[in-house]
């Protein structure tokens, strides 16, 4: 998912923010990423549970599926919180069928259970991004 660079006029630079991050491909950024995310919501007053739950599981994803190392976009705006992770492999985002006794493979069934929309973008031979768009709230 593209997200656009400029902040539009009306923006409340106090309720509204964007993070471009390029950490690198290893576990323990996972959890690096869901409290810096979580003190920046927890910062303005919001929710950050669902959110945090949704970076952890498209970084994972990315790391464990994915190709190097990825790059990850979080932005709120307009009461909606947009998270994208791109890494560097075109290889097709494979989701399980569901199955309650599978004790791995569940995260995108989080993602798609805690996101209002999500998806996953193909960039031309440099990989793909898998976004998802959130409300938060206080």
């Amino acid at each position: 998912m593209s997200l656009p660079l400029l902040r539009p006029p009306s923006a409340d630079p106090t309720r509204e923010f964007r993070l471009d991050l390029f950490p690198p491909a290893v576990p323990e950024i996972v959890g690096v990423l869901r409290r810096l995310l979580r003190d920046t919501l927890r910062g303005l007053g919001l929710d950050a549970d669902p959110a945090c739950l949704i970076l952890s599981e498209l970084v994972t994803n990315a790391l464990v599926h994915g190709v190097g190392a990825p790059a990850v976009v979080v932005e709120l705006r307009g009461g909606r919180l947009h998270i994208a992770v791109s890494d560097a492999s075109p290889a097709p985002v494979a989701r399980p069928a569901p199955d309650v006794s599978r004790t791995s493979g569940r995260g995108l069934d989080l993602v798609d259970a805690l996101a209002d929309e999500w998806g996953v973008e193909l960039i031309g031979s440099y990989g793909k991004a898998v976004w998802a768009i959130s409300a938060v709230s206080v």
